[in-house]
């Protein structure tokens, strides 16, 4: 069980990619100084392609989660529709400032549960 659930990664325009088994998340880079410096909880999107009768594409993004700061502001928790899930703030600023490639996220379960 030491595969990786899932990781975060910077990439094009400076986003963030939350990549979870096949699904792709992303955090706009302009959601970024207000998660890290206010501490607000920002919109997690999706992209979503649907090709017409016509052939063609009409690509629309869509919110299907959140990201905010823990309680104790050490770590950023990512809520989406495939899980949720715990990131030490420091890796997520490391990987935001490109001084990392990515970063491992780590199953949030909910206290009382094993």
């Amino acid at each position: 069980m030491n595969e990786e659930i899932g990781s975060l990664r910077l990439g094009a325009g400076e986003n963030l990619h939350i990549l979870i088994g096949r699904e792709r998340f992303r955090i706009n880079r302009a959601d970024l100084r207000p998660l890290l410096v206010h501490g607000h909880a920002v919109p997690v999107t999706t992209t979503l392609t649907e090709e017409m009768e016509d052939g063609t594409l009409i690509t629309e993004t869509e919110i299907v989660g959140h990201a905010g700061l823990n309680l104790s502001g050490r770590a950023v928790r990512i809520f989406t529709t495939s899980g949720c899930f715990i990131i030490p703030l420091v890796s997520f600023r490391r990987v935001a400032r490109g001084e990392a490639v990515s970063a491992p996220l780590f199953p949030l379960v909910a206290e009382g549960y094993p």
